[in-house]
């Protein structure tokens, strides 16, 4: 098959079926294609009657990037048989996904906050996903070009450690926190031609590097996660995605179904620091970064780190650093001068 072929192959749509044979085409609709320096960004929209939400990809040199962010109204099943030959890393930030692989007996199930990588030849299966529940994907396909590009099949033997054939039942892994930093990152990014390029490809290679390395690891208590563990990771993810907004722990209870008193209770056993201090840490450290090397006003970076009021950011910035984000920005630049 020759490059250009193979290309088209890697980024074609897979068919969704439900009783009516909708094909994901069916159930979208295009609303947005831009074509720069060889990144082609196609975005679409579902329609009412089957989703509300969108899918968006990006792709260019063999590598593609897919966004699903939808809730289903009905019912979907994506089967059939197909060759890719595509290394495929998934991070499944929200939702589940039944999957059932062509002569195995037991469906594997893919859960929130949860990962997998895989060598894909061939597919022969189904996928099914449920109405009614918000769904929220980051999938990543790279072709054997990217592979040989990289150096991945000869280092990590790739086609044979990770093929399809050998997933067992634990074939997924929690995302840890500097992999939901990536995908935050990667999801709120405005960047389009070279610098979107340049930048999903990197991102890519951070978080194909991340996941080598979590797949080279023995089994731990989080590679263990029970439902518990994953309402945690995602608390975490809500709070890394969004610093502009102070969550309160009655909504984050709410969001992920847990009492108070447990939440707080393992999420200092699993992070060993309070919600209330990591989400401060995160803010704080996002908010130097901004006074070192940006020109934003005070009152802004006040708001992107989630103080509506600048008088608070201010007092609060104090506290931690023993400073007011005037003076440490101005001592930043005394030191670079």
């Amino acid at each position: 098959m020759d490059k250009k072929r193979r290309n088209k192959e890697l980024l074609k749509p897979v068919s969704l079926n439900n009783q009516n044979q909708c094909t994901l085409h069916s159930v979208i609709e295009l609303t947005n294609t831009q074509e720069h320096c060889g990144v082609i960004t196609k975005k679409f929209q579902f329609l009412p009657q089957y989703g509300d939400g969108n899918y968006e990809y990006s792709h260019f040199d063999g590598l593609q990037i897919a966004v699903f962010n939808v809730s289903l109204k009905k019912d979907f099943h994506v089967s059939g048989s197909k060759i890719i030959n595509a290394l495929e890393l998934s991070y499944l930030i929200d939702g589940e996904q039944i999957i059932k692989i062509e002569g195995r007996t037991h469906d594997m199930i893919y859960e929130s906050q949860e990962s997998y990588l895989v060598y894909l030849s061939k597919i022969s299966g189904c996928i099914k996903y449920h109405k009614n529940k918000h769904f929220k994907e980051v999938k990543i396909r790279m072709n054997p070009d990217f592979i040989k590009k990289h150096k991945l099949d000869l280092e990590y033997n790739i086609q044979e450690k990770y093929a399809l054939e050998k997933l067992n039942k634990n074939f997924t892994k929690p995302l840890c926190t500097k992999t939901q930093e990536i995908l935050a990152e990667i999801l709120t990014d405005t960047r389009d031609g070279l610098l979107k390029r340049l930048f999903l490809e990197s991102k890519v290679l951070e978080l194909l590097s991340l996941q080598l390395e979590i797949q080279k690891k023995p089994k731990t208590e989080i590679s263990n996660t029970d439902n518990l563990i994953k309402k945690l990771y995602e608390v975490q993810f809500i709070i890394n995605s969004d610093l502009t907004i102070q969550y309160s722990l009655h909504e984050l209870t709410r969001m992920v179904g847990l009492n108070d008193f447990i939440l707080k209770k393992e999420f200092k056993r699993i992070f060993g620091t309070t919600i209330f201090e990591y989400a401060l840490n995160l803010r704080m450290t996002k908010a130097k970064k901004l006074l070192k090397h940006g020109k934003k006003p005070i009152y802004e970076i006040s708001e992107l780190v989630g103080y509506k009021n600048s008088t608070h950011f201010t007092a609060a910035f104090k506290k931690i650093e023993g400073t007011t984000p005037k003076k440490y920005r101005q001592k930043g630049l005394e030191t670079i001068q």
